[in-house]
């Protein structure tokens, strides 16, 4: 007995081998359609190499010109608001503004003594008119016996003579620069010191008419009853 062959079985196989190769051939067209765009993409020719039965491409080393940027366009500046000069400006203080300490330095002035030059006029020696004891000699004579004070100690030793005696007298009648000219102790001539600055105001010496300071010299009589 003969087997008998199927036909759907045959076309099955038939029908799966076409299906194969019209596969393979699908997928060859797309992966040559990538390809192809990626070495157009690159820009470049590519040296595309044929081995066993595998493709390798190389790219060829190729130094492009640099792309000139055009200018970038100037920013033009924003147009400035108009200020308007009837509103009121409102001032806001600074909180924050650091408070600056005023230092004030005590200086303390000495006052220095200004030496005040006394302008002296000249003694004159010899006037028009020579200053006097206020009530002329007589009175001189009777208040020197009146107010002299005989020293003790001369009065035990009998001391006693003249002592002469120089001074000047100021244009207020004062008397001053008392000195001894010609002394006899030193008891002595003290008291006639002190006895001649003790004075009253004497009449002060004249010359051409006005008051000027004169010396006068005059002797003072001690003498033991």
């Amino acid at each position: 007995m003969e087997a008998k062959k199927n036909k759907n079985v045959d076309s099955n196989r038939v029908r799966s081998s076409f299906f194969m190769v019209g596969f393979c051939y699908i997928s060859g067209l797309v992966l040559a359609a990538f390809t192809y765009q990626d070495i157009v993409n690159e820009g470049g020719p590519k040296k595309l190499n044929t081995g066993s039965g595998n493709t390798t491409l190389e790219e060829e080393n190729k130094e492009e010109p640099p792309k000139e940027e055009p200018p970038k366009p100037l920013e033009q500046p924003e147009p400035q608001q108009e200020i308007d000069l009837t509103q009121e400006i409102e001032v806001v203080e600074n909180k924050n503004k650091e408070q600056k300490e005023t230092i004030i330095e005590t200086i303390e002035f000495t006052e220095q003594e200004e030496e005040v030059v006394e302008i002296v006029e000249p003694v004159v020696d010899f006037p028009d008119v020579e200053a006097e004891f206020t009530g002329g000699e007589a009175a001189m004579q009777g208040w020197m016996q009146n107010n002299l004070i005989y020293p003790e100690m001369s009065m035990e030793m009998g001391e006693q003579g003249k002592v002469y005696l120089k001074f000047v007298v100021e244009k207020d009648g004062s008397i001053t620069s008392v000195e001894v000219i010609k002394g006899i102790s030193r008891d002595l001539d003290n008291e006639a010191k002190r006895l001649v600055r003790a004075m009253p105001g004497w009449k002060p010496g004249e010359a051409k008419g006005l008051k000027v300071r004169s010396s006068f010299t005059m002797p003072i009589n001690f003498e033991l009853n």
